[in-house]
């Protein structure tokens, strides 16, 4: 998936340093979560072939690639302090108290 849409989303952002960044904290995110708090459909989830089938791609950076290439992320300038938004997402998904140490 690194290069599928690689222009696209550098198109999205003035800098390639500023797409590193979006797409690294909402893996951290994604990972953060277990994947819970995904803005995916199931359909639209990034797949991969094993040999039990196809399967979710356990890759956090890939599916923070798809959901902004998909338009799911929102990300600048005027949005909820980062502080703010890990406290509600925090209570929508909780997180056990030995991986919030990590």
């Amino acid at each position: 998936m690194a290069e599928v849409g690689i222009d696209q989303m550098l198109g999205m952002v003035d800098s390639k340093y500023r797409l590193t960044v979006v797409v690294a904290k909402r893996a951290q995110q994604l990972l953060r979560y277990r994947f819970r708090n995904t803005a995916l459909a199931p359909e639209e989830r990034p797949k991969m072939h094993t040999l039990e089938g196809l399967k979710d791609d356990p890759n956090a950076v890939t599916w923070a690639m798809k959901e902004l290439l998909l338009g799911r992320l929102v990300f600048g300038e005027n949005l909820v302090p980062e502080d703010r938004l890990q406290k509600e997402l925090d209570r929508l998904y909780p997180v056990a108290e030995e991986e919030k140490e990590k």
